[in-house]
C-alpha cells in the first residue's frame, strides 16, 4: 500500500523521496518479528496519501509479522497528522489526527499469492476523505518458455468516502507484469493496467541492456488522457498520450 514510498514499477530506476525516520525491529528463533518506527520533518504526500503530513509532529508506528504454512501474515499500524489547508474543496485544518491499519499476507504455493488491505480513518470531517479503504490482491508465476517468463497480476480497489467501509463510488483498477530475460544482458518487460469504471487503459513497455558500465533503456508508453488515482511521484513524469523515453545510466 505504499505508506512510506512512491515507487512507480514503469521507473527502472525505482526513485522514491525519501523519509526521515528510525525503525528497530525484533526476530524471534520462530522468524516472527516485531516492527516498531518513528518519523518526523516529513510533509509530503506517500503513496496513496490524500493529505499531506503535518510535519512539525511525529508519526509512529508497529508490525507484527508472523509465519504460517508456506508464508506469512501480518498487521500494521500507523498514526500521523495530516494537513488538509492546501487542498480545494474540502474544509482546511492544519491538524488532523490520522489513524491506520493494514493487514497483509503472502503464501507461495506453486504460484505466488498476496493480498494488502488498509483502512486510514481521519478524526476530523474532511468529506470523502474522511475514510480511505484500499484493498489489493494479487499473484505471480514464472512460465518455463524459453529463458523463463514471469508473470504478475494484481487488482485494487480504492474508495474514499465520508463513513468508514461505505464503497459508495470505489475504483477498480487491474494490472499485468511481465518480464522476460532475452539474453543474460537484454531484458523485456511490458506493465499495462485497466481502470474500470473509467474505461482507461495505460500501456508500458521497456527493453534494458547492460553493456560494461552503462545500462540502456529504451521505453514505449502510452497514458490516458485523465490519469486516475492522488498517487503522485515528483521524481518521474508520466506524461498523457503515447511517447518514447530514452535513458541511459552509468554505473560506477
Amino acid at each position: 500500500m505504499q505508506w512510506f514510498n512512491q515507487i512507480d514499477p514503469r521507473d527502472p530506476l525505482q526513485l522514491t523521496n525519501g523519509v526521515y525516520a528510525g525503525l528497530g525491529r525484533y526476530y524471534f528463533q520462530n522468524n516472527a518479528n516485531i516492527w516498531i518506527w518513528v518519523l518526523y520533518g516529513n510533509e509530503k504526500t506517500r503513496g496513496f496519501d490524500a493529505v499531506k503530513t503535518y510535519e512539525q509532529i511525529p508519526e509512529f508506528g508497529g508490525r507484527v509479522q508472523y509465519p504460517v504454512p508456506k508464508g506469512e501474515i501480518a498487521v500494521s499500524y500507523h498514526h500521523r497528522v495530516s494537513d488538509s489547508r492546501e487542498l480545494p474543496g474540502i474544509p482546511a485544518y492544519n491538524q488532523i489526527p490520522e489513524d491506520r491499519i493494514g493487514i497483509d499476507g503472502k503464501w507461495d504455493v506453486g504460484i505466488g499469492l498476496w493480498f494488502e488491505g488498509t483502512h486510514i480513518r481521519k478524526s476530523k470531517m474532511v468529506d470523502i476523505l474522511t475514510n480511505q479503504t484500499l484493498l489489493n490482491v494479487g499473484m505471480d508465476y514464472t512460465f518455463g518458455i524459453g529463458n523463463g517468463l514471469n508473470a504478475t497480476a494484481e487488482h485494487l480497489i480504492l474508495s474514499y468516502d465520508k463513513e468508514p467501509l461505505q464503497f459508495k463510488s470505489p475504483e477498480n483498477i487491474s494490472a499485468v507484469m511481465a518480464s522476460y530475460p532475452i539474453a543474460l544482458y537484454d531484458n523485456l518487460s511490458l506493465i499495462t493496467n485497466y481502470n474500470w469504471p473509467s474505461k482507461d487503459i495505460s500501456l508500458f513497455l521497456n527493453y534494458q541492456h547492460q553493456f560494461k558500465k552503462i545500462t540502456g533503456y529504451v521505453m514505449a508508453y502510452y497514458n490516458p488522457a485523465t490519469q486516475q488515482g492522488i498517487q503522485k511521484n515528483e521524481l518521474v513524469q508520466t506524461f498523457s498520450g503515447p511517447g518514447i523515453r530514452l535513458m541511459a545510466v552509468y554505473n560506477h
